[in-house]
């Protein structure tokens, strides 16, 4: 039997400058209930703010963290311990045609 698990998260942005696609505001909040928000943005090439999070860094991270959790959980089954743990994880985005990207590794 498999269990669902559900997440909500809100983003809210209200950055419209009336100026169209070049002037408006990429800075946003992510939140979850019982959570500190995070202040996004648009990664700096894309016009966003550099001392905000932005979704590329969020992807790898996230990915960073799973691969960290699924370590630590298999080694705790397998009783070994692990006192520490460090990934400095990179990505690497081409951009293409029409100012879109993708991800074409995670290391």
């Amino acid at each position: 039997m498999s269990r669902q698990h559900d997440y909500q998260v809100t983003v809210r942005w209200s950055g419209d400058t009336g100026a169209g696609y070049r002037e408006y505001e990429r800075d946003h909040d992510v939140a979850a209930e019982g959570k500190p928000v995070l202040k996004g943005s648009a990664d700096p090439a894309f016009r966003g703010t550099p001392e905000r999070w932005n979704p590329e860094e969020l992807l790898v991270a996230t990915l960073s963290e799973c691969h960290m959790l699924t370590f630590l959980s298999l080694c705790a089954r397998s009783g070994i311990a692990v006192t520490g743990y460090v990934d400095a994880a990179s990505g690497v985005m081409r951009e293409e045609a029409g100012n879109s990207g993708r991800f074409t590794e995670v290391v």
